[in-house]
């Protein structure tokens, strides 16, 4: 099963992300200060992307405190979910930042002005400095460590504006051709506004409990249901619990009772060692239960047959109560 990266990984390097964080916190500064003074297009949009960028860093950093507070009876799940939370805030502070990017340029792009290429090429190259430093920091520890890995990738794309205000500078100083620095900004805002909307869908996908991405459910359905012992396998469900780490349920029905210790160890060192799943819950069973109040999460039966819970109570008020024997009888079928 394939894990995605983006910030918000509990990291174990928290010493290059603090450091990382106060590099490019300093260089914002200095950049946003540069690009008001000489009203760049391009200086101003990478200046925003710093900021999300020390954002980022410092949702990582805050998720992996956050994330160290044990469960409790009021969360059961624990913290994880701070990060995600932080992510979509994250997400949406960068969605509007992209737009006013891609609005100013607009803007510039019909009366551009003449710009200072000195200060532009000073801050461009400070900012390669600082950011070469952080790639530097952090490349080793994002190979085992995938917040690490989120933040190194929001680092590289500061690395990249700062070779677009290089780029600006010098087309400026040796062409005249001033329109470059809003067409480059505004290019840059859209690079933002793509950002934005990718992590913006993650966290949305992940708190709306949406399966892991890189995982294959009806594999992962089919697989259990291969092993020896096992009737049929239903009520199937995979999502996130925080970034890197997966969840895994369902319920198993089995022929033998004395089977049923066997069974289990195999399929829950088949769902973690092979699927790479952090947290698995498995139900065995030897007749399955009347379950029509929750057909429309059974995602093993087929889309017709998934109806509302609004529609399971209203028919099961005129159903027979040994009607449950219709359930048995389709998961004889999927068998």
């Amino acid at each position: 099963m394939a894990s995605h990266a983006h910030s918000g990984h509990m990291p174990s390097s928290g010493k290059a992300l603090v450091i990382s964080a106060w590099l490019t916190g300093v260089y914002f500064v200095i950049e946003l200060a540069v690009g008001l003074w000489t009203g760049s297009i391009a200086v101003l949009s990478d200046a925003f992307h710093t900021l999300s960028a020390v954002g980022g860093v410092l949702v990582a950093i805050i998720a992996q405190r956050i994330a160290r507070r044990p469960a409790d009876s009021a969360r059961s799940f624990g913290w994880y979910r701070a990060e995600i939370i932080g992510a979509l805030v994250n997400g949406g502070f960068l969605l509007g930042m992209a737009l006013l990017v891609i609005w100013m340029g607009a803007m510039r792009l019909g009366n551009p002005i003449h710009l200072a290429t000195g200060p532009m090429l000073w801050v461009a190259f400070g900012g390669l400095v600082t950011e070469v430093i952080s790639l530097g920091l952090m490349w080793q520890s994002s190979k085992d460590d995938l917040n690490a890995r989120g933040a190194l990738w929001h680092i590289i794309q500061t690395f990249v504006g700062s070779l677009l205000i290089i780029v600006t500078a010098l087309v400026i100083e040796f062409t005249g051709f001033l329109a470059i620095d809003p067409i480059l900004g505004m290019a840059f805002g859209v690079v933002l506004l793509w950002a934005s909307v990718g992590v913006i869908k993650e966290a949305v996908h992940i708190l709306m409990e949406g399966t892991p991405e890189g995982t294959d459910l009806e594999a992962v359905t089919a697989d259990l249901r291969g092993q020896d012992g096992v009737l049929d396998v239903h009520h199937v469900h995979a999502w996130t619990l925080t970034s890197g780490k997966h969840a895994f349920s369902a319920h198993i029905r089995h022929g033998e009772p004395a089977e049923a210790t066997d069974l289990l160890n195999r399929a829950y060192h088949r769902l973690t060692e092979h699927y790479g799943f952090h947290m698995v819950t498995l139900q065995l069973e030897t007749a399955c239960l009347d379950e029509r109040h929750a057909r429309d999460l059974d995602v093993t039966l087929p889309e017709s047959q998934r109806v509302s819970p609004a529609a399971v109570n209203t028919h099961a008020a005129h159903a027979d109560p040994l009607d449950s024997a219709a359930q048995d009888a389709r998961l004889t079928n999927n068998s």
